[in-house]
C-alpha cells in the first residue's frame, strides 16, 4: 500500500481518516530509542583551613576528603526502559573520588549501579547492584543541596546487591523491601567487605502536598571483623517545599554494632541534620545551609560529640553550576582535629570551590 498516494487523496478530498492512518502504520520504536544517556562531571579544590599545605585526608568526610588538592568525580548512566513490557534496566559508572571510595579505595572506573527492573502495577522488582535505599542524601554531586556529604551520610551503607521490591500504594503511600549480601562499606572500616546478610523494610508517605516522609530500618548479620555480629541502621528523613523559593529537610538516624565478645562495648551513634535551601531573588542563585550533630556516649572506638554547620552557594549557568561551600565541624573533645603543626584544637574549617556539568 503507497501510503502517500492515500495521504495525498485523504488531504485533497477533505477526508478526516489520514490522521488516523498515520498513527496506525507509525513504524515501532526501535531499541535504541529505548535507551538514555545522562550523567555529569564535578571538579572541585578544597582549601583545608586548619592544615593549608598538608595532604592527610580530612576527617569526617565521605567522599570530599582531599585537601588543598584538585580532585574530580562523575557519572555516566545508561537505562533501558520498555513501557509496553514494564522491563527496564539501568547502569552507573562512577568516576574518580566517589568511585574510588566506593570501589573500596581501589582505582578506575566503578560499578556504582546495575540492575534490572520488572514493574507490574504498582508493584516492582528490581534485581542486581542499587544504591542503599537508607537515607535522605546520595552520592550524586548534583542531586545534593550541599557540595559535601553530611556526617550523617558518612555512617551510613552506600549500596547493596541484591534484590528490592517497592510498592506504591494509594493515597501516596510507598513501601520497600530488600534483602542484600550485607553492608559493603562498612564506616568504622572503610575498603572492607564483608560475607554477612542484610535485610531491609522502608515506608514512604506523600499524600499531603510538598511534603515527603520516610523511614528505613536495614538489619546486616556483619563479619566485617571477630567482634562485630551484626548491625543496624534506623533512618527518618522528611522534605517539605514551603514555596517556589525556600524548601526544607531534616534526617535523623541511629546505628549500632552489636558487639559480640562478652564485656565488650557495642558502639552506638545518633546524627540529625536540619537543612534549608532557599532561591534567591538573584537570577540563578541558590543558598543552602545544613546543621547537624553527630552523638556517640556509647562509642568505644572514638567517643564524641560533633556539631557540624555548612552554608553553600549555587550558580547556574545552563547546564554548568558553580559551588562555593564553607565547612565547619565543632568537637566537644580534642582528639577529633589538629591544626597545621599537629596541635589538637576543637573546630576544623574547610573552604571549598568547584563545579559540576550535568546532562
Amino acid at each position: 500500500m503507497d501510503i502517500r498516494r492515500h495521504l495525498i487523496g485523504g488531504l485533497l478530498a477533505g477526508a478526516v481518516i489520514a490522521p488516523a492512518m498515520v498513527k496506525a502504520d507509525a513504524p515501532a520504536p526501535k531499541w535504541y530509542d529505548k535507551l538514555t544517556l545522562g550523567g555529569y562531571a564535578a571538579a572541585d579544590y578544597e582549601f583545608w583551613l586548619n592544615q593549608p599545605s598538608s595532604t592527610a585526608n580530612v576527617p569526617g568526610r565521605a567522599f570530599d576528603i582531599l585537601p588543598n588538592a584538585f580532585d574530580y568525580t562523575g557519572e555516566l548512566t545508561l537505562a533501558y526502559a520498555d513501557t509496553a513490557s514494564g522491563t527496564s534496566a539501568n547502569i552507573d559508572m562512577l568516576y574518580g573520588s566517589i568511585g574510588n571510595i566506593i570501589n573500596a579505595y581501589g582505582e578506575g572506573p566503578t560499578l556504582g549501579q546495575a540492575y534490572l527492573s520488572q514493574a507490574w502495577g504498582p508493584l516492582t522488582l528490581d534485581l542486581g547492584k542499587f544504591a542503599t535505599p537508607v537515607g535522605y542524601e546520595t552520592w550524586n554531586v548534583t542531586a545534593n543541596a550541599n557540595f559535601s556529604r553530611s556526617l550523617t551520610y558518612n555512617l551510613e551503607p552506600l549500596f547493596s546487591v541484591g534484590a528490592k521490591l517497592d510498592y506504591a500504594g494509594p493515597g501516596g503511600f510507598g513501601a520497600n523491601l530488600w534483602v542484600d549480601n550485607g553492608v559493603n562499606v562498612d564506616p568504622y572500616n572503610s575498603g572492607i567487605t564483608d560475607n554477612g546478610k542484610g535485610l531491609g523494610v522502608a515506608l514512604s508517605y506523600s499524600g499531603i502536598k510538598n511534603l515527603a516522609l520516610n523511614a528505613q530500618y536495614y538489619h546486616d548479620d556483619s563479619t566485617l571483623v571477630a567482634a562485630e555480629k551484626s548491625q543496624d541502621w534506623i533512618d527518618v528523613n522528611a522534605a517539605y517545599t514551603l514555596s517556589d523559593s525556600l524548601s526544607f529537610a531534616a534526617e535523623y538516624l541511629y546505628w549500632t554494632v552489636i558487639n559480640g565478645n562478652a564485656g565488650a562495648a557495642s558502639p552506638k551513634i545518633n546524627s540529625a541534620a536540619l537543612y534549608a535551601t532557599y532561591v534567591t531573588p538573584v537570577k540563578n542563585l541558590t543558598v543552602s545551609g545544613r546543621v547537624e550533630q553527630e552523638n556517640a556516649p556509647e562509642n568505644a572506638l572514638d567517643s564524641r560529640v560533633i556539631d557540624s554547620y555548612t552554608f553553600t552557594a549555587k550558580y547556574a549557568m545552563g547546564p554548568v553550576t558553580d559551588i562555593l561551600e564553607y565547612r565547619a565541624d565543632a568537637t566537644n573533645g580534642y582528639g577529633n582535629f589538629t591544626t597545621s603543626n599537629g596541635t589538637p584544637t576543637q573546630i576544623d574549617q574547610t573552604l571549598t570551590v568547584a563545579a559540576t556539568y550535568g546532562f
